[in-house]
């Protein structure tokens, strides 16, 4: 039997390459999410970036295409970190939304440029398997396999615009009464019953 074919380890200088590029990578991103915290997204340019690093204008370019680039970064490395700890939260669905408000609550800057919320504008279309995997988080939680079933949406839009109006200070409760207004409308989904359709009645 022909043993599998291995594949040659990185020589020594690209594995340098290619850690002092992932190196560059976090400086630039810490650095916007730095100015993103301070004045807000839509003060992050590329110019701006290469200021507080104090580097060249273009060097931040050699690592991220443009500021379109880097924001969608934070919005794929932000929706791997939500549906990590949705995961890891247990098994209900009520664990789940929670885990999912708790992020939205924590890390409120990213949760803007990850949501578009704020002026932030992300193209949606470049971020569809991201938002499709907290639907899939959702949908075991739910035992279901149906990805189009309407509690998905329902339940996600819940979590979504309590820390939505909460963001924008249209809802100013504390964490405590948001999640009991969650966990409330959650647990009134699961008692309604489902129609055939995937509708609820």
């Amino acid at each position: 039997m022909t043993p599998p074919e291995q594949v040659p380890e990185p020589s020594r200088s690209r594995q340098r390459r290619e850690r002092e590029r992932a190196e560059a990578r976090t400086e630039i991103l810490q650095a916007a999410r730095e100015l993103a915290r301070a004045e807000g997204w839509e003060a992050v340019s590329m110019r701006r970036l290469a200021d507080r690093i104090g580097y060249s204008a273009n060097y931040a370019y050699r690592y991220f295409k443009g500021r379109d680039d880097i924001l969608l970064a934070f919005v794929r490395d932000g929706f791997v970190r939500l549906v990590g700890i949705m995961r890891s939260s247990g098994t209900s669905v009520q664990a789940a939304a929670a885990a999912y408000l708790d992020f939205a609550l924590d890390e409120p800057d990213l949760y803007q440029v990850m949501y578009g919320l704020g002026g932030v504008h992300v193209p949606a279309a470049d971020t569809v398997t991201e938002g499709d995997a907290v639907g899939a988080v959702i949908a075991e939680a739910l035992g279901i396999t149906d990805p189009n079933d309407d509690r998905i949406a329902r339940i996600w839009a819940t979590a979504h615009g309590l820390a939505a109006l909460h963001a924008i200070r249209k809802l100013p409760i504390d964490r405590a009464h948001l999640h009991r207004l969650l966990a409330a409308s959650v647990d009134d989904l699961l008692r309604t019953p489902q129609q055939p359709d995937g509708g609820v009645r």
